[in-house]
């Protein structure tokens, strides 16, 4: 481990769950000195974070995001509410892609900055998102769109020149097909992801400009719907997660340039079977957040978390005419660095 070169360091630590990166700091004065480096802290910190959104039929958007600021004692919240026309159309690393009423809206809930980037017709958008600093991110805004029908066009925005380019990239599928609006865009591996309504991802290299196609897990029960299915990146893993009423499976993606799908977790033991719904909101490797209600839109409905070291269920919060009241500190960890 002493011989690994600080590059490659550093891609392995920025992989691992947040709690190891801490014992990491125990294996040696090197390990330590590089994990407490304030670069590689902020930059952790950034992929740590987690932004927990919470709406029922397009209310008010709210966002309450954790902060773990050097050399604090105690995480801190910050909480941001969005007017009524506002659609969250991405997130990445702390950032918001927001969509108002015109163009789209790059967001840092933390320090409020905001940018609204002009940007014409899409079928599908992303945001990626590179940390230089806790407070500094370099990002681009990828538009997809369909030209004749038979192949996608890529457009990439950059903070670095502020300005639109169009990718050489034109990339054709033997199936055509419109993007899934139940699942938000993943950026992971360097690449963004979006899941199409014909039940696979679009994958799209930022850097190398090189687009190609993810199947789904041959087990996953479709089609792919909000109120039943998640997908996401835990520890450096692309994740989806299904719901139903005898049990919730999760599947990570392995090995991801053999497209290797593996089932990591079955949960067999549901809790308050008299809910009919069951929508993944929340999962971070250890702990899942359903919203449990009832098709009957009018009955409100209730938060609860699952503890997968420990296999028990524990009601965090309810929906009350609509409002939310969640105990959100359960949700993060409480260690720092």
């Amino acid at each position: 481990m002493e011989d690994l070169c600080d590059n490659l360091l550093d891609d392995i630590l920025y992989r691992l769950p947040l709690k190891s990166v801490v014992t990491c700091k125990c294996i040696s004065k090197r390990f330590n000195t590089f994990i407490s480096d304030p670069g590689f802290e902020s930059k952790l910190f950034l992929h740590n974070s987690c932004i927990f959104h919470c709406t029922k039929d397009c209310p008010n958007f709210y966002f309450k995001v954790p902060l773990y600021p050097p050399n604090s004692d105690k995480a801190t919240e910050s909480s941001v509410k969005l007017p009524r026309r506002f659609k969250v159309l991405a997130y990445c690393s702390g950032l918001l892609l927001l969509l108002p009423t015109e163009g789209v809206l790059i967001l840092n809930p933390v320090t409020k900055r905001n940018q609204i980037i002009n940007i014409f017709h899409y079928d599908a958008i992303g945001l990626a998102v590179e940390p230089i600093s806790s407070s500094l991110h370099r990002y681009k805004v990828v538009r997809i769109g369909a030209r004749d029908g038979d192949s996608y066009q890529f457009d990439i925005f950059s903070s670095d020149t502020m300005s639109w380019r169009r990718s050489s990239t034109k990339f054709t599928c033997m199936v055509m097909s419109n993007f899934n609006n139940d699942a938000l865009p993943i950026y992971s591996h360097g690449t963004l992801h979006w899941i199409r309504k014909c039940n696979d991802i679009l994958a799209f290299d930022i850097e190398k400009e090189e687009a190609r196609i993810i199947e789904l897990p041959l087990n996953f029960p479709l089609p792919f719907e909000y109120w039943t299915s998640w997908f996401g990146v835990v520890n450096g893993l692309l994740t989806l997660i299904s719901t139903s009423s005898k049990e919730i499976l999760v599947w990570i993606l392995n090995d991801y340039k053999n497209v290797e799908w593996v089932l990591k977790t079955r949960i067999t033991y549901i809790i308050n079977s008299e809910w009919s719904i069951r929508i993944p909101i929340f999962y971070e490797g250890e702990r899942l957040v359903l919203y449990l209600r009832n098709v009957n839109a009018g009955e409100n409905g209730e938060f609860c978390m699952y503890d997968i070291a420990t296999d028990k269920w524990r009601k965090i919060g309810i929906e009350w005419y609509g409002l939310y009241w969640i105990t959100f500190e359960l949700l993060f960890p409480s260690f720092l660095l």
